[in-house]
């Protein structure tokens, strides 16, 4: 009797512990992403409280075996804000410019100067980053304990330019085209994204050309962009995350560079140097050829 009141009690306890595996601990991992100082966005003045953003977790990449991938090929591509089917990057109560932004400040992304983004060159203070992307102000003021009435003297103030959205709608990617072998898979995997500005030269002087001005890790960066909502114009209750609109690649984009053995984008070679139409046909080229690649890998 004694032993049959033992099994009972240990399959009660069996049955709560499974219980408490199943719907206590996932419940912790869908309130993780609030331990974190990251600034997320979406949209707070509705009638009911929003979770299904703010509870999601970034979907893993399947592991890549160097054995099984059979083709590579890294490409930088231009997603312009400006384009109708991005337009909802530049969303004024989420914009991509502000998200990237404000976790860049507080230290919660890290900037890099190059596409290697690697320690040597990574931006360590804020103030440094702001002042090379966003520049600054040299203006003078009245020094009011040096002056006198007959006798004005005037000191040189440098104050760094606050960061505006609309000054950055276009963005640089970075990813590897990859077949998989293994799973029998031709996929695109982004490395990076950056800002694309015309950065800001000693006295003031803005650079007259566009380039990436700071980097960022996609792999950082995606838990951010899982919990911040897109707009979506034809259902409000219905809208993706920043990472659905990336992974799903539902932006417009074309492609700026191809590896090669110069590291040089399209415009920079001689022939596209000064043929802007040349250049655009030529990154044309490169999309097709990797659609053509995937196409052949399969017997129809």
């Amino acid at each position: 009797m004694n032993n049959q009141k033992a099994k009972s009690t240990w399959r009660g306890n069996h049955w709560i512990n499974i219980f408490f595996v199943l719907f206590l601990i996932p419940s912790f991992g869908a309130y993780a992403q609030y331990e974190s100082n990251a600034i997320v966005n979406f949209e707070k003045d509705f009638n009911y409280e929003k979770y299904n953003i703010k509870q999601r977790m970034p979907v893993s990449k399947c592991f890549l075996n160097e054995a099984d991938m059979k083709y590579s090929k890294r490409v930088h591509s231009v997603i312009d804000t400006r384009q109708k089917q991005n337009h909802v990057l530049a969303w004024e109560k989420s914009s991509l410019p502000n998200l990237l932004w404000s976790n860049l400040m507080n230290g919660h992304l890290t900037g890099y100067s190059t596409d290697q983004m690697d320690e040597s060159d990574q931006y360590f203070y804020p103030d440094s980053l702001k002042e090379f992307v966003c520049g600054y102000e040299i203006f003078q003021i009245l020094d009011t304990i040096n002056s006198t009435p007959n006798n004005p003297v005037f000191i040189t103030v440098r104050r760094p330019r606050d960061f505006y959205p609309k000054e950055y709608p276009k963005f640089r990617i970075m990813e590897d085209w990859v077949f998989d072998y293994k799973r029998g898979v031709m996929e695109q995997r982004i490395i990076g994204i950056a800002f694309i500005s015309k950065g800001w030269l000693a006295g003031g002087i803005q650079d007259e050309r566009e380039f990436p001005v700071v980097w960022i890790k996609m792999e950082q960066l995606r838990p951010i962009l899982t919990n911040s909502e897109l707009f979506n114009k034809s259902n409000d209750a219905g809208r993706l995350s920043y990472d659905d609109f990336f992974q799903l690649r539902l932006f417009d984009s074309y492609v700026v560079k191809e590896s090669n053995e110069w590291d040089q984008d399209i415009n920079m070679f001689p022939e596209f140097r000064d043929n802007g139409v040349d250049a655009l046909l030529e990154s044309e080229r490169v999309k097709n050829d990797l659609f053509i690649f995937e196409h052949d890998l399969w017997e129809y």
